[in-house]
């Protein structure tokens, strides 16, 4: 099986990452949408809280574990939302100091595309309008060991490993 593909050269806008997954393209758009999914494998597991409101205009929230008293906050809005086939929304990022000064970034835009292939499905994911190097250095990276993540919690999930389990 193979996952986490990084399709665009570091650096580069848009950042495309790629995968194949041993799961329906419904079970992965649940992962990307569901709080309990998304602590397990977002956010190389330090997401501390995920919010979801699943729906066109409804806002997402994933709340990072504090470091020295910053705080991380990734947050958007759902832009499209057909299940099973295509997921978009916006991002930005939230930086907040431990004084409580707080910074957001330029909002970005991700589309993720989930097809069905022969033992599972294709997602291709999207993320244009990083307007900094490296912003998108430190994305590209972040959604490669994201997607690696995911595919450990989607193999838990299959029955091979519930029978070793």
């Amino acid at each position: 099986m193979t996952f986490a593909y990084l399709k665009s050269p570091h650096g580069a806008d848009p950042i495309i990452v790629e995968g194949t997954f041993p799961a329906s393209p419904e079970r992965i758009f649940r992962a990307f949408t569901t709080p309990e999914d998304l602590v397990q494998w977002f956010g190389n597991h330090a997401l501390e809280k995920a919010e979801v409101d699943l729906r066109v205009g409804g806002s997402w929230t994933f709340t990072f574990a504090e470091k020295d008293g910053a705080r991380d906050i990734l947050h958007g809005q759902y832009e499209e939302i057909d299940p099973g086939r295509i997921l978009v929304f916006s991002w930005r990022h939230h930086k907040e100091t431990a004084a409580g000064k707080g910074e957001n970034s330029p909002a970005s835009e991700i589309a993720v595309y989930f097809t069905a292939v022969e033992g599972g499905t294709r997602v291709r994911l999207i993320h244009s309008m990083v307007e900094s190097e490296s912003s998108r250095l430190n994305i590209c990276g972040g959604w490669d060991a994201c997607f690696g993540d995911l595919e450990r919690i989607l193999q838990s999930d299959s029955p091979a490993a519930a029978a070793t389990a």
